[in-house]
């Protein structure tokens, strides 16, 4: 699909905005020193499977407020920095807020420096081919929502072809099979009808979550590629919901490859090397 004149991003990325994330930055921080961060992951999932990624990067919590809204306690962290190789990683955990907590992360990530956003999530089927714990990765997100209609005009955005490259080598040295899918965004968590189903399918998705169009739209906007990754946790595709309960193992497998996924961007020089592409995210 083309935007109907030109790059629909430029012109949302250049207006003048009221409220720029510099702007609450600076009032956040004020002569404190800001983190800076080459990878964020953005962990779409509940306290559970964060804690989980968390653990098995060895990261550590900040220990200050960082991000919008996420005040940090001492028994509840929230954002958590490791490293890999010369690689500095943000894990966000807890995000599941939708579109607007999706794009606000984005854009003070971009502040802090960050080129590369991994999401970590979960998403519904709404096909019957597309069974519980088919591990997936966002290959577009149709824009269904209204937070990413302030980043594009676009119908679709994509994840990003290199990252989506290096995934699909991790999946081989682990013999598991990542299925691109198209993503739709749904707002409305507990109005989602057969009608809508119906409808998203027509639009080209087999699956739904709260953030992939968001994460795409507002990562391009930002100069930063992005792409999400995550397994089938529950089912639309019939008149009956097929609910998110799942064994266990269906999240250990997408934290393996989560993580190879790190591992070899880390293995590129701290992301230093995945420099943004003119016009890249969008189609």
């Amino acid at each position: 699909m083309t935007p109907s004149s030109g790059d629909a991003r430029a012109p949302r990325a250049s207006v003048a905005r009221y409220i720029a994330p510099e702007a609450i930055l600076d009032m956040r921080f004020g002569n404190r020193e800001r983190p800076c961060w080459d990878i964020a992951v953005l962990c779409f999932r509940g306290r559970r499977g964060s804690d989980l990624l968390v653990e098995k990067l060895g990261a550590r919590p900040v220990g200050r407020k960082t991000l919008y809204a996420l005040e940090e306690a001492a028994d509840r962290p929230y954002v958590y920095e490791a490293r890999l190789a010369d690689s500095r990683i943000a894990i966000v955990a807890d995000c599941l807020w939708g579109g607007p907590q999706t794009a606000i992360l984005v854009e003070e990530m971009a502040c802090f420096g960050v080129r590369v956003v991994i999401g970590f999530g979960v998403a519904g089927s709404i096909v019957q081919e597309l069974s519980k714990g088919t591990q997936i990765v966002a290959a577009a997100g149709t824009v269904t929502d209204g937070t990413s209609r302030a980043y594009t005009d676009l119908a679709e955005v994509t994840g990003d072809a290199s990252l989506s490259s290096l995934l699909a080598q991790v999946g081989q040295d682990l013999n598991v099979e990542v299925i691109p899918v198209t993503v739709a965004t749904v707002d409305a968590l507990y109005r989602e009808t057969e009608a809508d189903v119906r409808r998203w399918r027509a639009g080209g998705a087999v699956a739904i979550n709260m953030e992939t169009a968001p994460l795409y739209a507002a990562s391009a906007v930002c100069g930063m590629k992005s792409l999400w990754l995550g397994h089938v946790s529950d089912s639309l595709a019939s008149s009956q919901w097929d609910s998110w309960v799942r064994p266990a193992a269906m999240t250990d497998v997408t934290i393996a490859l989560t993580v190879g996924l790190l591992q070899r961007l880390a293995a590129r020089s701290g992301s230093r090397g995945w420099e943004p592409k003119p016009g890249g995210g969008t189609k």
